[in-house]
């Protein structure tokens, strides 16, 4: 039996837990439980669905299925499965266990994906939830980027919470700026009037027109800064031993990848936003989804060149982050959902957004993760081995990316790694958001550590290193590397 088969088998057991439709009494719970039931919208096509949802059993088959194919074609988490398969990881009981957890969050992936593809094609519907989350943020100011750093978020929001919410608001207000113009020529005086109508302020302000067809910058920069974030949680949280380092280095892998690659980015006018391979009815009607109707206007959306690999291992990188960070419950979603896990490439930056957006919105505001509807209330044995070997398989996997892609053979993950992160990963991480930020739509990770830099040159940052004196004399020296990108 290969790895397919192994993975496939699990995921049978799996299946023969749940139900393939949406309980409408449990849809209605949870979208009071995240305050989703008071959205306002004019949007029929979502409105529509979500109050047959709420009354009646909804058929889940397609989107289900669709997402199991795509979870075995998933290079990363097909082997991470088959592992569990092969060495009897998880038990029949211990899923049993899990399966009323799975059942809730198969009627989330049914309400959540709804909303996604909704946002992603609709005119106005991206903006009805954007309003909507700011109507809890506590932040006296929410488009000022200072003040929700400090005033948006819940005082127990960590640092990483209150810089990713921070980070991802720019590329949103974009999002609803490019939708707002649908098809119409961008200009200087539209974007200005955006950010007055707004209120925009700090890098919230950052809005510019749309070319079509011509070269974007500012795209990899602000996707590395974004993978970056999640890299140093995973190098310095409680799970760094348990395949965190592993899952780090993986990030800075999909880092090197989009660098080296030098994946472009630029504006496209299309009708509709679909998963790969999915196509919509003559009625109109979403083929994972065919209670749900979907608008065709044309819009603007910002591509991004990336190729499957890169999305696979993406997605596959920020499924163990979010599991081993933040939750395992509700944040997993985020993924999950077939408009973003199997997104046509160029198309995942955009949705991916939405998605992150939404749910990290929905996470502080409503307080997932002491939510009770939420809790985590069974127990795998075998979690830890599990998760080290996620993190082993998401490194080897962007190593094999890089090697097939032609990179720098001697410019590896792991001196990458401490080129950017070192002894001192809490230093080296404001020290690169810094230096982010006085160049942001042209600054490189990566690319610049050229295998003669990594094998000549100290590269950690307020590093420990011991000469050959040093050792005689046992003493340590504070060695600091030149800052590169200083000069941007």
């Amino acid at each position: 039996m290969g790895t397919r088969e192994h993975a496939e088998t699990l995921l049978l057991r799996i299946e023969k837990l749940i139900i393939k439709s949406s309980n409408p009494k449990l849809v209605k719970d949870l979208l009071v439980t995240l305050n989703l039931h008071s959205l306002a919208t004019k949007n029929r096509e979502y409105a529509d669905f979500i109050l047959k949802a709420s009354t009646e059993e909804i058929n889940l088959s397609a989107l289900l299925n669709h997402l199991k194919i795509c979870i075995l074609n998933n290079h990363p988490l097909c082997s991470l499965l088959a592992f569990i398969q092969e060495n009897d990881l998880v038990s029949d009981y211990e899923l049993a266990n899990i399966a009323d957890t799975l059942q809730l969050q198969v009627n989330l992936i049914g309400i959540f994906e709804a909303i996604t593809i909704t946002m992603a094609n609709g005119k106005e519907f991206a903006q009805d939830v954007y309003d909507h989350l700011n109507r809890f943020s506590s932040s006296f100011f929410p488009a000022n980027p200072v003040a929700e750093f400090f005033f948006g978020v819940p005082y127990t929001a960590s640092l990483f919470e209150r810089l990713k919410l921070m980070s991802i608001k720019p590329g949103m207000l974009n999002i609803l700026f490019h939708k707002l113009m649908g098809e119409k020529v961008e200009t200087v005086a539209d974007a200005n009037a955006f950010i007055t109508d707004k209120n925009l302020s700090g890098w919230n302000a950052d809005i510019h027109p749309a070319e079509l067809e011509a070269p974007a910058k500012g795209t990899a920069p602000g996707m590395g800064v974004n993978i970056l974030e999640a890299t140093w949680e995973d190098s310095t949280g409680h799970a760094k031993d348990k395949g965190g380092i592993e899952n780090a280095m993986a990030g800075i892998g999909l880092i090197m990848i989009m660098e080296s690659q030098q994946f472009a980015s630029s504006f496209r006018l299309v009708s509709h936003i679909l998963p790969q391979g999915v196509d919509l009815q003559e009625t109109s009607a979403y083929e994972l989804l065919p209670d749900l109707k979907i608008e065709s206007t044309r819009k603007k959306i910002a591509q991004f060149g990336i190729d499957s690999q890169w999305r696979d291992l993406y997605n596959s990188w920020n499924l163990f982050f979010v599991i081993s960070n933040i939750d395992s419950i509700f944040m997993p979603i985020k993924l999950l959902l077939p408009t973003v896990f199997s997104a046509d490439p160029q198309n995942y930056k955009e949705v991916r957004l939405l998605t992150l957006f939404l749910f990290a919105n929905l996470l502080l505001s409503e307080s997932t993760r002491s939510n009770p509807v939420f809790a985590k209330n069974y127990f795998i044995k075998n979690a830890a081995i599990i998760l080290k070997k996620w993190g082993e398989i998401n490194k080897e996997y962007a190593r094999d990316i890089l090697h097939n892609k032609g990179g720098d053979s001697a410019a590896d993950i792991e001196s990458v790694y401490k080129h950017l992160f070192g002894n001192y990963p809490n230093l080296n991480f404001l020290r690169q958001l810094i230096l982010f930020s006085q160049n942001p739509n042209e600054y490189s990770f990566t690319k610049s550590y050229t295998s003669h830099q990594i094998k000549h040159q100290s590269p950690l940052f307020f590093a420990m290193k011991r000469s050959l004196e040093e050792a005689n004399t046992s003493k340590l020296q504070i060695h600091a590397v030149d800052t590169p990108g200083l000069e941007m």
